[in-house]
């Protein structure tokens, strides 16, 4: 496994993550969205979505990077306006199941809990039963399930929650 090194993302670090981010749908929701949506245009969607993103004081944007070659194998979105919600966990497709996705999640955890922040949340497409397993293991609590849209498609997903986080570093 290579070996891991964390840091936060700047606006420079954003197409490397829309690439990324399209790779990992294109795997994990290739059960959940159209083959076609997500052979021609879920790339332009997610640059566009993170060319208009602005990080905020207290949200939380981390990459995990291979030390040696810099290539990008995961990362995270935490916004906390006004409540803590990880909007993406990704791992490169290639690189999953060695630990990048917990290693950002706690890390992730321990940020939120050195600004005050006791409870995250994030939503798993109904479905997505590894990601749920995985986020289960990590101490999350089911909630409720709801319709969301992914771009222009409908999306059942469950909401999971961590509540006292510092209790999961």
């Amino acid at each position: 496994m290579p070996e891991i090194i964390l840091n936060r993302a700047v606006r420079a670090d954003f197409a490397d993550i829309a690439r990324l981010h399209a790779a990992s749908w294109r795997s994990a929701y290739s059960n959940h969205l159209p083959r076609s949506y997500l052979e021609s245009r879920v790339e332009d969607d997610l640059n566009a979505l993170w060319a208009g993103c602005k990080i905020g004081k207290d949200d939380i944007v981390l990459l995990a990077r291979d030390r040696a070659s810099q290539a990008l194998l995961g990362f995270i979105s935490v916004w906390c306006r006004p409540r803590p919600f990880i909007d993406h966990l990704h791992c490169d497709p290639s690189n999953t199941g060695r630990g990048i996705g917990g290693l950002l999640l706690r890390e992730s955890f321990y940020h939120l809990d050195k600004n005050g922040y006791q409870d995250v949340y994030l939503t798993v497409l109904v479905g997505n039963d590894r990601a749920r397993r995985f986020y289960l293991r990590k101490g999350a609590e089911p909630d409720k399930v709801s319709r969301e849209w992914i771009f222009q498609y409908p999306v059942d997903v469950e909401t999971l929650k961590w509540t006292n986080i510092g209790n999961q570093l």
